[in-house]
């Protein structure tokens, strides 16, 4: 493995500790920030109030998180009603 000249060349100073990289952003976020507002952006569902309060129930009764319970909530009403030919009950089937 080749070695940089440059740092062959360069003698450490004692006492003296350089950091390695680039320097930090003065206004760095830390992973868990990033994280958070990543899932805030990409809410898959988003449902009123009362609707947020039951799901919140749910996934406190089963031990399950939310999206967990929100997830099994649309496979549940997939899996148990003909949408194609009920059609939903908000939204008009004209076209």
């Amino acid at each position: 493995m080749k070695r940089n000249a440059a740092i062959d060349a360069t003698l450490p100073l004692p006492g003296i500790t350089r950091p390695v990289g680039r320097p930090r952003k003065a206004n760095a976020m830390t992973n868990a920030q990033r994280q958070a507002i990543y899932r805030k952006r990409h809410k898959s569902v988003d449902v009123g109030e009362s609707m947020t309060a039951t799901i919140k129930r749910f996934a406190k009764h089963f031990d399950l998180t939310e999206d967990q319970i929100t997830r099994e909530l649309i496979r549940f009403a997939l899996c148990n009603k003909n949408w194609m030919q009920t059609g939903f009950p908000l939204r008009s089937n004209e076209k």
